[in-house]
């Protein structure tokens, strides 16, 4: 369906999806865990002219990244380009009223995002550094960690699943690299961090390359966001098609330089970017980028070096809203109220108890089982997440999962589905393990696996009890 239909189809159920629930919540008292989609009456979050209090800007540093985000006086500074790029992201950072950097996060040792860093470092202070830790004979990074102990900084190394305290309305979460690195390519170890205010997520996803992403859709760490920092570049090394499907953004941001020897960004990302639908936006093109945002919706500004400034409204499909005016009434004027008599109630009227039942919503028959992995990579017991099962509606109604069970083979100890609402034309991952519940993963919280690795049987039932899907 187009934008402006998905807009009006978002707003027509939202009042019907809280009645559900409520319902829900009421018979069954499974509330303890709801998800809601973000429903906003035009279907998108984006809004001209926003004055929230986080701005990103996405920095020209050419062939190279940089991202600084600025929340009530706070900083922090995701990268710093390349060497020659130092003296412009400093200017940059000066002009945009930049007297520290709280938080500085070097993605990985590639001279393209630290090199400027030296400039950084030795223009502002700097409350604590962020780093992949990862082994590299680079004399850029060496002199980089020989800065920061110099000047005494507090060093912290990146593991998936820290929270950095960085501002109270800000959440930080760094979802990658895991404790175990892979030790080889060092794009494939990247720090990613989804940076959220409000509703509002930023996926920064550094070099990040498709085995990365890979290890990344296992780990069962919310992924969704609506602005991506595309990763390395634009490369069709990066941006896999089951890793975009997992984030679903509204925008993407390729930082490259024009005429690299590259050829970044490749065709291949910029093909997939447009077929999901997705708003891209470019250094090379665009100059310095900028998004702000209040929590619930974002604006997008650019300021291309050669042309100036302009502002860019992403909204798509807006639904237009009636303007009337009432008519004015006479000071004096007097309204004569109606009389009426209440009926008489019979004395032996009785009034039954009401009976609340789950309502259903959309067509269960939309849904499938899609895909399945049974036997997770390595060991299934350090590996809980990678044992998954994932569910599709393909149809273009919304389907309340609330009730569902997922059972394997045996039938014993089924998973239970929470008030899970499943989008038109979306999926969700059931891991076997722990994690928090999010748009796109659902957990069982088992603590042992649960699916056979030489062959099992995934069955899917309603509420009532109906198969609704085998796969094997």
């Amino acid at each position: 369906m187009d934008a402006a239909v998905s807009g009006m189809y978002r707003a027509s159920v939202s009042a019907v999806i809280v009645c559900i629930l409520v319902s829900c919540g009421i018979t069954a008292g499974c509330l303890e865990h709801v998800l809601l989609p973000v429903v906003n009456p035009s279907g998108h979050t984006h809004l001209a002219d926003n004055g929230g209090n986080l701005s990103v800007w996405f920095l020209d540093a050419g062939q190279g990244d940089s991202t600084l985000f600025v929340i009530d006086g706070k900083t922090i500074l995701v990268d710093a380009g390349e060497i020659d790029r130092g003296d412009q992201i400093i200017r940059d950072l000066q002009a945009l009223g930049v007297t520290r950097i709280d938080l500085l996060v070097a993605t990985h040792p590639h001279s393209d995002h630290i090199g400027g860093m030296q400039e950084v470092l030795a223009t502002f202070p700097t409350g604590q550094v962020l780093d992949a830790g990862l082994p590299s004979t680079s004399p850029v990074y060496e002199h980089l960690l020989e800065t920061i102990e110099e000047k005494n900084i507090p060093y912290r190394l990146a593991v998936q699943g820290q929270e950095i305290e960085a501002d109270p309305a800000v959440h930080v979460l760094v979802l990658w690299p895991a404790e175990q690195r892979f030790g080889g390519e060092l794009n494939t170890d990247s720090v990613v961090l989804r940076i959220s205010y409000g509703a509002i997520d930023f996926l920064m996803t550094g070099d990040l390359d498709s085995q990365g992403e890979e290890a990344l859709l296992r780990s069962g760490y919310p992924l969704d966001a609506e602005i991506l920092k595309v990763g390395h570049h634009g490369s069709f090394s990066s941006t896999s098609p089951p890793f975009l499907a997992r984030v679903r953004p509204e925008m993407a941001v390729i930082p490259v330089g024009a005429d690299n020897p590259y050829g970044h960004p490749h065709q291949q990302t910029l093909d997939l970017l447009k077929d999901y639908g997705v708003a891209v936006y470019r250094t090379d093109r665009d100059g310095n980028i900028m998004v702000r945002t209040d929590g619930m919706s974002y604006s997008v500004t650019t300021k291309a070096n050669t042309s100036g400034s302009r502002a860019v409204t992403t909204a798509k499909g807006i639904i237009p809203v009636p303007v009337f005016t009432l008519p004015i009434l006479p000071e004096q004027v007097q309204v004569p109220l109606p009389s009426f008599t209440l009926p008489r109630i019979p004395s032996d009227l009785t009034i039954p108890d009401p009976v609340l039942t789950i309502p259903s919503l959309g067509n269960s028959s939309s849904v499938y089982i899609s895909a399945v992995q049974f036997n997770a990579p390595g060991d299934d017991r350090q590996n809980l997440n990678g044992e998954w099962v994932q569910l599709t509606n393909r149809g273009d109604g919304l389907v309340l999962l609330a009730g569902w069970t997922l059972s394997d083979a045996t039938g014993v100890h089924p998973y239970i589905f929470p008030a899970f609402i499943l989008m038109p034309e979306s999926s969700v991952s059931v891991c076997t393990g722990s994690g928090r519940m999010n748009d796109t993963a659902l957990f069982m919280d088992r603590n042992e696996p649960l699916w056979d690795n030489d062959g099992d049987v995934a069955t899917l039932k309603d509420i009532s009890g109906n198969i609704i899907d085998r796969k094997s």
